[in-house]
């Protein structure tokens, strides 16, 4: 009996870690302690020190214990391990997705996707475009695999308004429609399709010069045309990758096409837009309509539907009811 309670005692208040993930974390200065595991009794011995460099035999030793799964971090000190975890989401999830609680993950995951898209809307789309493939897969596949963590995403999302910001609510809304919102869930392979499209629908925006992001007042014409051409700017950035279906570049290119018409950049009516479409272009409404942004006032969520469902010539309104179900949760 109490060597069950201390079996218990380990799942709850312990998680192993792999070889895999011990070769990422650093040997010197690392801020927390590593746990061994006493196979014969269940207890817990410190392995290495606090801020103490792990000397060249020990690493060895615990290398070889990781493999065993004899090497373990306390729960509680998952929130100093996410720098670490963030930038090695794959490794991660592939590891530790079972051990981890859905409350961390959803942290690690908006974390690692935000130092992820910074990377490609802040520096150079070219260059950073694998590592944030990569790792929006890897979120894309434990979401799809477990739905119900979108949920502890949600509440993470940051309304401040930036591009990196912006696409990521833009995909985790999405998802949770794709996941939450509609009969019948979408396969793996079409899910990480609306989830691409979902969050890199904005990406040309990033060719534009910061002042122009940034302008509280109205814009001047040629600024106008300038925004206005994002979603062919989008395409051609992304053909380049030769990361993306067709499915998903067409949904980037429709996203500011409106039902009735009246969107761009090839004013379009509704018959002659994807269903993807339709889904990035309210999404990115309602998210646009929710962030905070200089000089212009944010909706709340229910403001945000109203202004959505009174725009229904515009927007699919069963988008718009999936929408508010994963959105506005009692």
């Amino acid at each position: 009996m109490n060597m069950v309670k201390k079996d218990q005692m380990a799942e709850e208040n312990f998680c192993s870690i792999s070889s895999d993930i011990f070769k990422f974390l650093p040997k010197s200065g690392l801020p927390f302690c590593l746990y061994r595991m006493n196979p014969q009794t269940g207890n817990f011995s410190a392995a290495t020190t606090p801020g103490k460099t792990i000397v060249s035999a020990d690493k060895k030793r615990i290398f070889k214990e990781c493999s065993k799964d004899l090497i373990f971090i306390k729960n509680t000190d998952i929130a100093d391990c996410r720098p670490y975890f963030c930038a090695n989401l794959e490794t991660v999830i592939a590891d530790m997705a079972n051990s981890i609680s859905e409350e961390d993950m959803a942290l690690i995951i908006v974390e690692a996707l935000k130092e992820a898209s910074n990377k490609i809307f802040k520096d150079s789309i070219k260059k950073n475009f694998p590592d944030f493939y990569s790792t929006l897969l890897a979120a894309g596949e434990l979401m799809h695999d477990k739905p119900n963590i979108i949920w502890h995403i949600i509440p993470h999302l940051d309304k401040q308004h930036s591009l990196t910001n912006k696409s990521i609510s833009n995909g985790i809304i999405g998802a949770g429609i794709c996941l939450h919102g509609r009969e019948g869930k979408p396969d793996l392979d079409s899910f990480i399709e609306y989830l691409v499209a979902l969050f890199l629908c904005d990406v040309g925006m990033s060719c534009l010069p910061d002042f122009v992001l940034g302008k509280e007042f109205s814009l001047s014409i040629d600024e106008q045309k300038r925004i206005r051409n994002h979603p062919i700017s989008s395409v051609e950035i992304l053909s380049m990758t030769k990361s993306l279906t067709k499915t998903s570049l067409r949904a980037i290119l429709e996203h500011h096409e409106r039902m009735d018409g009246s969107g761009y950049p090839r004013g379009v009516t509704s018959e002659k837009i994807s269903w993807l479409g339709k889904l990035c272009g309210a999404v990115d409404s309602f998210v646009a309509m929710t962030m905070i942004r200089p000089g212009k006032k944010c909706m709340t969520t229910v403001d945000a539907l109203k202004a959505l469902y009174k725009e229904s010539y515009l927007y699919d309104p069963n988008i718009i009811y999936a929408l508010e179900k994963v959105t506005y949760r009692e």
